[in-house]
């Protein structure tokens, strides 16, 4: 069975210049004799207080040196959060490579587009990708004994209506589009969440492995190869 981690990482100042942090999990896993890959989300935490840059990366090393994570991580973090590219030196400094991905709300910007400092990616392109994983039956949830993976479940369910809302409401491509701006106004957890799983559709069952030269937009279940 090929079988991979993805950890999304995404901060927030919070009003006394503390750190906070969502860290999401998500699991990838494919037997050999299927073609489709399935997801689970078996990690979510939050931390109102995540400390410093170095703080923080210190204890993302630590987790992903743990079994069954060690060797299977790939690490994916917003570098468009304020503290976003002081985590990313953090890390690096610590001999980690972190998928590197800034996150745009708005139109104009291509999912996963490539640049010097990593990719820039749409935040509505992230959480559809998670919310399409949800309603297609690949996304299992495992971890509801905590708020934040409770507030998560939440997140990922309204996301699903809204592509399902806009599914319903073809009559103008407007009408459509305004429904799916809530894909662009999630919280925390949601793009922690959003990230890890749309690097984890993205990447191959190697964690060395780069991403792909031109990164899918095709919905998960339609790609050929994963």
């Amino acid at each position: 069975m090929a079988h991979a981690f993805f950890l999304g990482v995404d901060i927030a100042s919070s009003p006394d210049a503390s750190l906070e942090v969502t860290l999401t999990m998500l699991e990838k896993e494919q037997e050999q004799s299927e073609g489709v890959a399935r997801y689970r989300l078996n990690h979510v935490r939050h931390y109102g207080d995540g400390g410093t840059p170095d703080t923080l990366a210190d204890h993302i090393q630590s987790f992903v040196a743990e079994q069954p994570y060690i060797g299977r991580t790939n690490i994916v973090v917003n570098r468009g959060a304020e503290s976003g590219p002081a985590l990313v030196e953090a890390l690096q400094s610590r001999g980690l490579d972190p998928v590197v991905a800034t996150l745009t709300t708005g139109r104009g910007t291509g999912p996963g587009e490539a640049n010097e400092e990593g990719v820039t990616l749409g935040t509505s392109d992230a959480v559809r990708t998670l919310a399409e994983l949800h309603r297609d039956g690949l996304l299992e949830m495992e971890d509801y004994t905590s708020e934040a993976s409770s507030q998560l479940a939440r997140g990922i369910q309204h996301a699903a209506e809204a592509l399902d809302a806009a599914d319903g409401d073809q009559s103008t491509p407007e009408a459509s589009g305004s429904t799916l701006e809530v894909l662009d106004d999630v919280d925390i957890h949601m793009r922690s969440a959003a990230l890890a799983a749309w690097c984890a559709t993205e990447r191959s069952f190697d964690p060395s492995q780069h991403l792909k030269e031109n990164p899918q937009t095709e919905r998960p279940n339609d790609a050929t190869a994963r």
